[in-house]
C-alpha cells in the first residue's frame, strides 16, 4: 500500500501532497499471477509468451503519489452466483430530495475528464466492481462481501452523490496486513478477519473504505498532518452508510448509532489515558498547519513514531466533532451541505479551515451560536484529551458511573468541577443527583436540594432514592425540600411524594 516513503522505494515521486500527478503502468508477471493497480481500466492480462502476461493500469485525475497502490498475487475474481432476489437486499428507491443533488458550474480543480460533469455519472448509484481472493474464501464472498457491495456503494450515491471514481476493485488481503481495511483510488483492500462471523463488520469496514473515495481521496488532505479529514470524516459516514445500505427505519438507525458512538466514546477515554498528550492533537502544528520551507519541503510531526499508526485518536476525535457539528446543524442541513463541499473540493487538498469556514457559511446564525472556526480548532483539533461534551454524552457518561459500586469523593468532585455540572440542563443535572444520593457525597447535596425545588417535573424519583438509601442525613433532606415546595407542587405529584417520606 502507497504512503509518504514507501512509494518512493517503488519509483521516483515527490513526497508532498502539492505534488500531484496521474500515472500509468505496465506490469509483467508470471501467467498464473493476477495484478491489481490503481486505475480507471479493469485491466486483463496480455499473454506475452507461454507462462508471461501484461497488465496495464493508468489514471487521468491528478492525485498524490502516497494514494497509488499495486497488488500481485494468485487470487481468484470471485463472481455472484445466480440466486433469488430475496437472497439480496431489495434496493428501494431514496426521496429525490436525497439523489437529486446535481450541481451546476465548473469545477474547482485542474483539468482531467471529471465524473462530477458527466451527467450519466451523476446517476450511477453502484460502479462496476470486481472482487479478488484467495480461493480458500469462495465460500465466505459469496455469503456476504458480493453481497454487500452494491447496497453499500448505493448507500454511498444516496448520501454524497456521484461517485468520484469509475470503478471498484476489491481484494481481500492475508492475515499478515496490518490493518482491518484500506482505500486507494479504484481499488480497496479488506481483511480476512473481516469475513468471519456475521455481516456486521464487513459491512461497516467496506462502508468506511469506500467513504474514503469521498473524503482522503477525491478530497485529500494538504498537510498529513491532519489526518481527521480523512479518517474522521470514513468514520463518521460509515454509520450513516450502513444504516442506508441495510435500510433501517430512522429510530433504528438512530439506535445503531448511538450505541456505536458509545463503544467510540469509551475507546477514545481509553486511548486518552494511555497515550502521550502530545499524541492527541488532531492539528499538532496548529497555526502553522500547511505551511511549507522555502524548497518547498514540509516535516511532519510524528511520522516516524511507531505507535502513530496503532492510535485512533484522530479517527475517533474527528468523529465526535462531526457529530457534534450534525447534530448542532441537524441531520438533513448537514448532509446537504456535505454534498455542497463534496462538489466545491473534489479534486483538490484541503485544510480544516477550508471545510470548517465554508460550514460555517452554511449554519443559520440562530443555530452558529458561540461557534467560529477559532473555537473549533482550539477545542478540538489543537488540544489533547476529549473534547467538551455535548449534553447527551455526559447523560450517557453518567449513566455509567451510576453502573460503579464506589466512586471515590475526589472523583465526584472532579467531575462535577470539570463539566460544571451545576450549569448544565436538568437531564445531566438529574443524573449528577442520582450519583451523589448513590454515593452519599455530602458536598453536593446542595445541589440535591436546589432540582429538587426548582425541578419539580423531574423530582419525584429522587424522592424515592433518598428515602430508600435509609440514610438519616438523606430522609431528612427529602422531608425538608418536601415541606419547602408542597404547597406548589402539582396535587398528584405531591400524593406520590407523601406516600413515599411515610
Amino acid at each position: 500500500m502507497g504512503s509518504p516513503i514507501n512509494n518512493r522505494a517503488l519509483f521516483p515521486c515527490q513526497e508532498p501532497p502539492v505534488a500531484m500527478s496521474t500515472w500509468q503502468a505496465t506490469v509483467r508477471a508470471a501467467a498464473s499471477f493476477v495484478v491489481l493497480m490503481s486505475g480507471e481500466n479493469s485491466a486483463k492480462p496480455t499473454q506475452l509468451r507461454e507462462g508471461c502476461s501484461s497488465w496495464h493500469y493508468y489514471v487521468t485525475m491528478p492525485m498524490p503519489a502516497s494514494t497509488f497502490t499495486i497488488a500481485v498475487g494468485c487470487w481468484k475474481e470471485m463472481k455472484l452466483e445466480t440466486c433469488s432476489s430475496s437472497d439480496l437486499v431489495t434496493e428501494r428507491p431514496f426521496p429525490r430530495s436525497e439523489v437529486d443533488f446535481r450541481y451546476v458550474g465548473a469545477c474547482g480543480h485542474m483539468e482531467y475528464p471529471c465524473r462530477f460533469q458527466n451527467a450519466s455519472a451523476t446517476t450511477q448509484k453502484i460502479i462496476p466492481h470486481r472482487v479478488f481472493a484467495p480461493v480458500c474464501f469462495e465460500g465466505a464472498c459469496q455469503e456476504t462481501l458480493l453481497r454487500l457491495i452494491p447496497p453499500c456503494l448505493s448507500a454511498a450515491h444516496s448520501i454524497l452523490g456521484t461517485h468520484p471514481f469509475s470503478r471498484l476493485d476489491v481484494l481481500i488481503v492475508p492475515a499478515n496486513f496490518p490493518n482491518l481495511g484500506m482505500a486507494s483510488p479504484h481499488i480497496i483492500f479488506l481483511s480476512q478477519s473481516s469475513l468471519t462471523g456475521t455481516s456486521h463488520l464487513c459491512g461497516t469496514r467496506l462502508c468506511h473504505e469506500i467513504a474514503h473515495a469521498w473524503f482522503g481521496l477525491a478530497i485529500g488532505a494538504r498537510d498529513w498532518t491532519e489526518e481527521w479529514l480523512s479518517e474522521g470524516f470514513a468514520t463518521h459516514l460509515e454509520d450513516v452508510f450502513w444504516a442506508a445500505a441495510q435500510q433501517l427505519a430512522p429510530q433504528e438507525a438512530q439506535e445503531q448509532q448511538e450505541l456505536r458512538a458509545c463503544l467510540r466514546w469509551r475507546r477514545l477515554q481509553d486511548e486518552t489515558r494511555s497515550s502521550p498528550e502530545e499524541m492527541q492533537v488532531l492539528r499538532p502544528s496548529k497555526e502553522k498547519t500547511g505551511h511549507v520551507s522555502d524548497s518547498g519541503a514540509s516535516v511532519i510531526k510524528h511520522g516516524l513514531n511507531p505507535e502513530k499508526i496503532f492510535m485512533q485518536v484522530h479517527y475517533i476525535k474527528g468523529y465526535f466533532l462531526l457529530r457534534f457539528l450534525a447534530e448542532r446543524l441537524g441531520e438533513e442541513t448537514y448532509f446537504s451541505f456535505l454534498r455542497k463541499f463534496v462538489h466545491t473540493f473534489h479534486g483538490q487538498l484541503i485544510l480544516s479551515q477550508d471545510f470548517l469556514q465554508m460550514l460555517l457559511e452554511n449554519i443559520p446564525e440562530e443555530k452558529r451560536l458561540e461557534l467560529s472556526v477559532e473555537s473549533i480548532c482550539q477545542d478540538w483539533l489543537e488540544c489533547s484529551g476529549i473534547p467538551k461534551l455535548l449534553p447527551d454524552q455526559l447523560v450517557l457518561l453518567l449513566e455509567h458511573l451510576l453502573e460503579q459500586k464506589t466512586l471515590n469523593p475526589r472523583t465526584l468532585q472532579s467531575l462535577q468541577r470539570t463539566y460544571r455540572l451545576h450549569d448544565q440542563d436538568a437531564e445531566v443535572r438529574h443524573r449528577w443527583c442520582e450519583l451523589v444520593v448513590k454515593h452519599k457525597h455530602t458536598k453536593a447535596y446542595g445541589d440535591v436540594e436546589t432540582f429538587l425545588q426548582e425541578d419539580q417535573a423531574m423530582g419525584v424519583y429522587l424522592y424515592g432514592e433518598l428515602m430508600v438509601s435509609e440514610d438519616a442525613g438523606q430522609q431528612q433532606l427529602a422531608r425538608r425540600c418536601f415541606e419547602l415546595t408542597r404547597a406548589q407542587m402539582d396535587r398528584s405529584s405531591a400524593a406520590v411524594v407523601a406516600e413515599m417520606l411515610l
